[in-house]
């Protein structure tokens, strides 16, 4: 964040700029070019071009923690973040030092509250709606392995390996004790090697999971 005295400005100009500081948030001015990039678990998309003052539509699920991250880009960035529930409500900001690097760019680690469409929006610091050098931001998205917190349901479906703690074999998230979880018959089914909580477990017939530690199930 570079620090500025402004000595002259038009009025509305900044009382813009001093309510965009004041709430920690940036607006947007129009569309990056890229929906719904498919987020993968513990790795991060490819670096997605944007910029400043452009939004990325990206899907997200109640419970699960994601990175979205700018840092690699050129220049200062600002990053925030809305959900459509209600409408396009503000829920995250981050302008320096975030969780994925330090420095000027920006990164956030969010757990979603809401399943379905969020914005991810970058702009030049501060607060800029558009940039004329030709430069483009950096965006990447990853999804982290945590327990659900807010999530109901979660399936198992063993993409990634058997381990039963890696969120990549879930439909939404490592259980927890509020969480149903569904075991169906798929290629490769969960080891259980440390204490795991549900709330309630169906195992459909024909697959199976491996306990070699303990599964409680709070219901």
């Amino acid at each position: 964040m570079r620090r500025f005295w402004l000595f002259a400005a038009p009025l509305f100009l900044t009382g813009l700029l001093w309510s965009a500081h004041s709430l920690g948030q940036c607006s947007w001015s129009g569309w990056s070019g890229t929906n719904h990039p498919a987020i993968p678990c513990n790795s991060f998309t490819g670096n997605i071009p944007v910029g400043s003052g452009t939004y990325t539509y990206f899907t997200a699920y109640a419970g699960v923690n994601y990175t979205i991250s700018t840092c690699g880009s050129s220049f200062d960035t600002q990053l925030t973040i809305y959900d459509a529930n209600p409408a396009w409500t503000y829920r995250a900001y981050n302008d320096d030092n975030g969780p994925d690097c330090g420095g000027l760019t920006a990164s956030i680690n969010y757990t979603a509250t809401f399943t379905g469409d969020h914005l991810a929006i970058v702009n030049r610091y501060s607060c800029q709606q558009h940039d004329f050098s030709g430069v483009s931001a950096i965006l990447k998205f990853r999804k982290n392995p945590n327990p659900c917190t807010t999530q109901a349901a979660s399936t198992w479906n063993g993409s990634a390996s058997g381990d039963w703690f890696d969120n990549c074999n879930w439909s939404n998230c490592v259980p927890g004790s509020i969480t149903n979880a569904t075991v169906p018959v798929v290629s490769i089914y969960p080891v259980i090697n440390a204490a795991a909580l549900v709330n309630t477990i169906t195992v459909n017939p024909g697959a199976t999971v491996t306990n070699n530690s303990t599964l409680t199930a709070t219901q």
